[in-house]
């Protein structure tokens, strides 16, 4: 086989490997998500109280996220990955095991930084692996997290309707994330297929490497559009229930079917996300999923009936569902294209915590919003973020994999692997 067939057999199978991280993650936080009420009663937690130790593991992750970008650059997103993935479950059993309050937050804050240190090595990767087939597959990669969080909803409801500890659930999960962590692995593409080479790298304290990616309009604007994004998200994840009930009178079966549609939708349209990127290209598939997402909401708000308004959470649903992953696409092949290919990790994990921030701030501000013009306004005003998301498509345009490579390194000529590293596999575009 030849050293282009051999890069691109190497890259298929990364393709799955990448994938079965995304599985892991989505795994892992969502079968924590469904043993939260477990813990509030076991450890007696107060709402106030149980509020702050939510908020532990978003810190853990926030911190992380950016020892991660420096990491990754310095050892590449592989090594990263393997050790984060695998640490990610055995954080989980040390949740399950805590005592009290005090060792609860602890283990929280520990989850969440094992949780931000495979966030960005993972979408990383999955840039590297899309650079290197030359086609889309990051929708694919976010299905597969989504295919996760759907196992790990099951298998909690599941565990609480047969009575399982949340420790015994938690290891059992963790187990089964560890071994397809560790099963993955060796089947991601080398550390040095992003890694910094070693004459990029800072060479004295203080001293910056010229091409090191910093906190650039680029990175920052598309960051607030994943902010917008996922506040859009959690706008449906944690108020569309609430808005069935007590705005369209939903029995509270039917209204909590609205997160399972929501996920399930969500589901299908990344699993469908890769054929339209290619057909459309990213700039017109990000203004069709933004319109689309606007029309659901649309009709979640107006309809008459509750089944209606599940129809337009599923619409919405749709349209948000191939987002995310085009604007992460963005972000890193961008970030190849004005630095290096070894500069994709930083970009990501500055884009993932600008984008973080509204996920977990969005709810917040919905809720904030309806205690002063009632919740159908407060809802109406992700029509503004879509908006903001059509206008700026065009910063999409980067998300297409297999252009031009990256510019060469200062003081290499054209052509020339820089010293110290490698170049991309023979017939793969650095971006």
């Amino acid at each position: 086989m030849s050293a282009a067939g051999a890069g691109q057999a190497r890259a298929e199978r990364a393709q799955y490997a990448v994938a079965a991280d995304f599985f892991v993650v989505g795994l892992v936080l969502s079968a924590w998500f469904t043993q939260i009420p477990q813990f509030k009663a076991r450890l007696a937690l107060g709402d106030g109280i149980l509020g702050v130790a939510l908020l532990c593991p978003a810190a853990g992750a926030l911190i992380s996220m950016q020892a991660a970008g420096r990491l990754a650059r310095r050892y590449g997103s592989a090594p990263l990955l393997r050790i984060a993935s695998a640490a990610l479950g055995v954080t989980m059993v040390a949740v399950g095991a805590a005592p009290g309050f005090a060792a609860f937050a602890v283990a929280l804050v520990i989850f969440g930084l094992a949780d931000g240190m495979c966030d960005v090595p993972m979408n990383a990767h999955a840039v590297a692996v899309e650079a290197a087939l030359g086609r889309p597959i990051l929708q694919r990669m976010h299905a597969a997290f989504s295919l996760g969080a759907l196992a790990g909803a099951g298998s909690g409801a599941l565990a609480v309707w047969a009575g399982f500890t949340p420790l015994g659930y938690l290891a059992g999960v963790a187990a089964v994330a560890v071994l397809i962590a560790l099963a993955a692995g060796p089947r991601l593409l080398p550390g040095a297929q992003d890694r910094a080479p070693a004459a990029a790298r800072p060479r004295q304290p203080g001293q910056r490497a010229r091409n090191r990616v910093g906190w650039s309009r680029f990175v920052i604007v598309l960051g607030l559009l994943g902010a917008g994004c996922l506040m859009a998200e959690g706008a449906a994840q944690n108020w569309a229930a609430v808005f069935l009930r007590d705005q369209r009178h939903a029995a509270p079966a039917l209204a909590s079917a609205a997160f399972l549609v929501f996920t399930i939708v969500q589901l299908g349209g990344r699993l469908a996300g890769d054929r339209l990127h290619q057909y459309l290209g990213p700039v017109r598939l990000v203004q069709a999923g933004a319109a689309v997402a606007a029309a659901g909401l649309c009709l979640e708000l107006l309809a008459p009936t509750p089944a209606a308004a599940i129809c337009g959470v599923a619409v919405y649903s749709l349209g948000l569902s191939v987002l995310v992953p085009i604007i992460f696409g963005a972000v890193g092949h961008g970030s190849a294209e004005r630095h290096d290919s070894a500069s994709v990790t930083e970009a990501v994990a500055r884009f993932t915590t600008v984008s973080y921030l509204g996920y977990l701030l969005g709810p917040a501000v919905i809720g904030w919003l309806a205690e002063v013009v009632g919740l159908t306004w407060a809802l109406s005003s992700v029509f503004l973020v879509l908006a903001a998301v059509f206008a700026c498509s065009g910063l999409a345009a980067s998300a297409r994999p297999g252009r031009d490579e990256a510019p060469a390194a200062a003081g290499t000529p054209a052509g020339q692997v820089p010293a110290g590293g490698p170049g991309p596999v023979p017939g793969e575009a650095a971006s």
